[in-house]
């Protein structure tokens, strides 16, 4: 094809915008390794915001519906995903920022009480987003009553200390993971004040050699207490994830959490209503045990997104007992593609509120980052 340029590619994928963030491909500057042959054959990666984001077949498919307009016959689309560093949330200022260098993105996963199942949210969309192609770790900063060992399977396992004196966390289902845990006997009890909480907590951020991750989820204790206010001082968090039940009993606790959240700069990404009805195991019928859920209006009146209802069934528990995640042992079952839908908005969230903060990319910065390999 003699008349085909770059510049006309290009053009041609100017027509194709991001779902989520409402601007075109190549403004955006996600259109990478642009090659064309003399043969008129079109080669070029698309670098998405995640790699869990749950646009991207249909924007493969538009991509190659711009293509083709122009006439290109032959070509070689790759999907590819970079996650940007999130801004800052909380309270977070200056040098405290670096804590966590190599950690693009922060999700605290939090509720208003305990027995919501925060936890077992809060590993299952860890394990999730791995499972999507992030590279992923999970703080336990329930210092009390650390339960990840147990769910990940990692009981009485020991992280080690490397050559810079710096901890090694543990690793299981392609997460990283750390937890008071596997400083802990089985029977053995914490029982500090509140500045022994935020000291420990200062050390699984400081002292944990947690690498280059797209994103770290920290499992927060449940309530408004000091853990929670250490960690808006500490670290910059992208957004938290706020857990609750079908009950409204649960959700007047919620609405104490997010006053705090609102109090630290803490955004807030969405609710998940975890035991969003009772799957049967022998019939599939769906129960309502915990009568009929008003999360819905709930979160219209504060505001917020309804990310995920997961359901309860007869196996979630018991695998996470036996140290599976249900996204590991039963990854059909559809609490855990409940859970893979929770963890690709949770990305989707995180990264749209990142390009909002970004400053904008003008027309030429993004023709010459189309050129630029990598």
């Amino acid at each position: 094809m003699a008349n085909l340029t770059e510049e006309r590619v290009l053009d041609a994928l100017r027509t194709v915008e991001d779902p989520d963030l409402h601007r075109d491909l190549v403004t955006l500057g996600m259109i990478k390794d642009l090659r064309l042959d003399d043969g008129g054959a079109v080669s070029l990666r698309v670098v998405l915001t995640t790699p869990a984001c749950p646009m991207k077949g249909k924007i493969q498919a538009d991509v190659e519906a711009a293509l083709r307009k122009i006439g290109v016959e032959r070509m070689n689309v790759v999907m590819d995903a970079e996650v940007r560093r999130a801004p800052m949330g909380g309270e977070v200022a200056g040098p405290t920022a670096a804590r966590m260098p190599g950690v693009k993105s922060v999700i605290a996963v939090a509720s208003g009480k305990g027995g919501v199942g925060k936890s077992t949210v809060a590993v299952n969309l860890a394990v999730s987003l791995a499972k999507l192609g992030a590279k992923v770790g999970i703080l336990d900063a329930d210092i009390y009553g650390p339960s990840l060992p147990i769910m990940l399977g990692l009981k009485d396992s020991r992280p080690s200390v490397n050559a810079d004196e710096a901890i090694m966390p543990l690793e299981r289902y392609g997460l990283r993971v750390m937890s008071m845990g596997f400083m802990l006997k089985e029977d053995q009890a914490v029982v500090w004040r509140g500045p022994m909480l935020g000291k420990a907590l200062q050390q699984f951020v400081e002292d944990v050699d947690w690498g280059e991750l797209d994103y770290v989820v920290i499992d927060m204790p449940p309530g408004t207490g000091d853990v929670q206010l250490s960690l808006a001082q500490l670290l910059p968090v992208a957004g938290t994830v706020v857990v609750t039940t079908p009950q409204d009993v649960a959700f007047a606790d919620v609405r104490r959490a997010m006053k705090m959240m609102e109090m630290t700069k803490t955004p807030v990404l969405g609710l998940v209503e975890n035991m969003s009805g009772f799957i049967c195991g022998n019939c599939q019928a769906v129960h309502q045990i915990f009568g009929e859920s008003r999360i819905d209006a709930h979160a219209a009146k504060a505001g917020l997104d309804v990310l995920a209802k997961i359901p309860l069934d007869s196996v979630t528990a018991v695998a996470a007992d036996h140290g599976e995640p249900i996204v590991v042992a039963a990854p059909e079952s559809a609490p855990a593609q409940a859970y893979k839908a929770l963890a690709q908005k949770v990305a989707q969230a995180v990264a749209v509120r990142t390009h909002a903060a970004e400053p904008k990319m003008g027309k030429l910065k993004a023709f010459f980052s189309s050129k630029v390999p990598g």
